[in-house]
């Protein structure tokens, strides 16, 4: 059988040869051509005796957005790259026979009931054909669930890499296979009186900060329409721990993102 060049240069982990690749192709071309290695094949396993086991998000898509130092970008490619779980990306087909509306209550359905085979293609389709739409749609999808999963910073990732690079199917794809594969709780946001919007935000961890930082910009660029429940949500849901991957936190950190 023929070996996988770009597995055995994953097992390898040479840092110098992989910054020079970074250096000469760019980190989002090097970001898109190894992106069969960050997606895992699930999330979310259960047993035959009910033990549930949840795989936590790959933070390499944020991490190529948020940095520029190479030596760290060379680090986090096998880090956070599994060559046990290599996925082969398709091409995403076309849905250019429905109109936009249907497109976006499609996308949303898929999302929510994790139907990545058609989520994928309803999100191709209507990104390529409003991006406005595309971004609310996947915006309220992120906010609707626990923020922990950092599904908001996945869309986010999204918009900003898409304007800065042209449309990637190869990144398009590792983004919306977690936002659809990722199972959510929506519990406590079916429970959210929008109404109450009462809350104390002065004490929160640098980690909330973050996150809110994020959420705030995302308000103030679109009127989702549900705007309030999702504050809501994310209060109630901060009314706990909630803690960022490290390698994350660092490069926000040196950003000052929250600034």
């Amino acid at each position: 059988m023929k070996k996988d060049s770009k597995v055995e240069f994953l097992r390898e982990k040479n840092l110098e040869k992989a910054i020079e690749l970074i250096k000469e192709k760019g980190k989002f071309t090097i970001l898109s051509e190894y992106s069969t290695f960050f997606d895992m094949r699930t999330y979310f396993k259960v047993n035959e005796d009910g033990d549930i086991f949840q795989k936590s998000y790959n933070p390499i898509t944020l991490l190529y957005l948020f940095c520029n130092n190479e030596k760290n970008l060379a680090e986090y490619l096998f880090k956070y790259s599994y060559p046990e779980e290599k996925q082969n990306i398709k091409k995403i087909d076309r849905a250019s026979n429905l109109d936009i509306e249907t497109l976006k209550k499609n996308l949303m359905k898929t999302l929510i009931n994790s139907h990545l085979d058609f989520s994928k293609t309803f999100a191709k389709e209507l990104f390529l054909r409003d991006k406005k739409s595309f971004f609310e749609v996947m915006y309220s999808f992120s906010l609707m669930g626990n923020p922990k999963d950092l599904k908001l910073f996945f869309v986010y990732a999204l918009e900003e890499i898409f304007s800065i690079i042209n449309y990637d199917e190869n990144i398009f794809y590792i983004i919306i296979a977690y936002l659809t594969k990722f199972r959510d709780d929506y519990s406590t946001y079916m429970k959210v009186d929008k109404n109450n919007l009462s809350f104390d935000s002065s004490n929160y961890s640098d980690d909330k900060k973050f996150y809110i930082n994020i959420f705030e910009k995302v308000l103030e660029k679109y009127n989702l329409k549900n705007k309030n429940r999702f504050k809501i949500n994310l209060y109630k849901y901060f009314e706990k721990d909630f803690t960022l991957n490290q390698d994350l936190k660092n490069i926000l950190t040196e950003k000052m993102i929250w600034k």
